[in-house]
């Protein structure tokens, strides 16, 4: 049986020992403010914005404390595959404003835009949105402890996350920042 639809194009190398982990920080905006945008999208890489309108508010993270996790669901009695971006953001310091807003991002179904630490930006919950489930606000134990929010976004979809250049997401980011 040929699989003609999916056949393979490429193989790797294997890269050089330059990658860094981690989150530098995690735009937000609602999923229907991002699809009225109208993001064209090539090649796995969101490309333009038919109307670009600055939806989307930064949240900065603290080193080596959040992640972006895609992971990946086949079923081979079904013939089913789909993704799971999960976004864990970290705000450190309990407080009413940050109180206030988790409480509307948990209202919402959202689009994330993560800044890794290597510079790249990648687009999670573009089709169906991101979802808070679960997450914590605490004081810690300790001095050295953290004293504030951990948040889980997560999501389903049909298709991998996007890539997207700095450039287009400057143009849809706010600059308003508690």
């Amino acid at each position: 049986m040929a699989y003609t639809n999916c056949a393979l194009t490429t193989g790797f190398d294997l890269d050089c020992r330059d990658a860094v982990g981690g989150v530098k920080s995690v735009r937000f905006g609602s999923l229907e403010d991002y699809v009225a945008m109208g993001a064209a999208v090539s090649a796995g890489a969101i490309t333009s914005f038919s109307s670009a309108a600055q939806e989307f508010y930064k949240y900065d993270q603290l080193k080596e404390t959040s992640s972006l996790t895609e992971t990946i669901n086949g079923n081979s009695q079904n013939g089913t595959l789909f993704f799971t971006p999960e976004v864990v953001v970290v705000l450190s310091k309990l407080d009413v404003t940050k109180r206030n807003e988790i409480k509307l991002l948990a209202q919402q179904r959202l689009v994330a835009i993560v800044e890794t630490n290597d510079g790249n930006y990648w687009v999670a919950g573009y089709e169906n949105g991101l979802e808070l489930n679960a997450g914590t606000s605490a004081t810690g134990t300790a001095f050295g402890d953290l004293s504030g929010y951990s948040l889980t976004f997560s999501g389903m979809e049909a298709e991998q996350m996007l890539s997207i250049t700095s450039t287009l997401v400057d143009s849809v980011t706010d600059t308003t920042q508690a």
